[in-house]
């Protein structure tokens, strides 16, 4: 945030989809204030982009795909009001990493989490920003990255050691992550009780294949809601995977997504549509066949 220009010129920023809670958090109580954009559709977006050309703010941030409801947008069209408007663009690829999408071909700046996928063990706490070499931005964005990395503490040398450990096998590792998740959603989207199944391969596929990287997949990080709501804790309880908060462990992890990131505004965030019982699923590299028992099983509870 400190490092774009037109954040120091009193300039707000623009959210574009639904983004991880601390994303939208940062950007309210750090900059000028964010204008936030739901969904990348209709009249809204055209008049964002409007917004964008005219060069009305101090950058434009989104996910792709988005987290927890894994939507991504037009980047194109994004990516070249930002151009015209001379609004530098920040996409985060976190939800699937690098390894499935080139976001940095359309963004100036993109933003990782290490400790995710990249990681893959959840036991370096670590983030990335990569500029793009021939964005107009990039000389001011290094610069000023470089001066708070200076007044920054550094990645400690342990974790360091430990990050690159890790990295070993990543596109091996992810291609069966990437199995699984695009079983368990199709799973889901077929099961009758299922209400509603978000995934690239299921969400906005057009625009997520646009920016897909060529040995790429559909990522193994899901979310799907209930037809009966009143089910949900049942169903989660009985689910026979780990359960917590975070995503990109070997293992499956599930969480109540709504619940433990907005739970304090859960009528806005159901607003947004982002239901309170929705169950977010990060999924690991188990036999894939015994995960879709283990899901098989929970759903009798629906």
């Amino acid at each position: 945030m400190r490092s774009l220009p037109g954040v120091k010129e009193g300039k707000k920023t623009l959210q574009i989809e639904f983004p991880y809670v601390d994303a939208l958090k940062v950007q309210e109580q750090f900059g000028n204030g964010v204008v936030f954009l739901n969904q990348a559709i209709g009249e809204s977006f055209d008049e964002a982009l409007r917004r964008i050309r005219a060069g009305e703010f101090a950058g434009v941030f989104t996910e792709c795909p988005s987290n927890p409801l894994l939507r991504t947008i037009d980047v194109q069209r994004v990516a070249d009001a930002c151009a015209e408007g001379g609004v530098p663009f920040i996409i985060d690829d976190s939800a699937v990493g690098p390894s499935n999408v080139v976001a940095l071909r359309f963004a100036d700046v993109v933003t990782t989490s290490l400790t995710k996928w990249l990681s893959g063990t959840g036991d370096v706490m670590a983030g990335m920003a990569s500029i793009r070499p021939d964005s107009d931005h990039a000389g001011i964005l290094l610069a000023a990255l470089s001066e708070e990395s200076a007044r920054s503490t550094p990645l400690y040398i342990g974790d360091a050691e430990v990050l690159l450990s890790n990295l070993k096998g990543f596109p091996t590792r992810m291609a069966a992550h990437n199995a699984n998740g695009l079983a368990i959603a199709q799973m889901l989207a077929s099961h009758p009780a299922v209400q509603e199944v978000w995934h690239p391969s299921l969400t906005t596929r057009e625009d997520y294949d646009k920016i897909r990287a060529p040995r790429g997949g559909y990522g193994p990080l899901l979310s799907f809601v209930l037809k009966n709501p009143k089910k949900a804790p049942k169903v989660f309880d009985a689910l026979q995977v780990s359960k917590g908060p975070s995503f990109g462990t070997p293992f499956t992890l599930a969480c109540p997504y709504t619940m433990l990131a907005h739970y304090t505004e859960l009528d806005w965030a159901e607003a947004c549509g982002v239901p309170s019982h929705l169950i977010r699923v990060s999924c690991g590299a188990e036999e894939t066949s015994g995960l879709l028992n283990h899901f098989a099983t929970a759903l009798e509870q629906a």
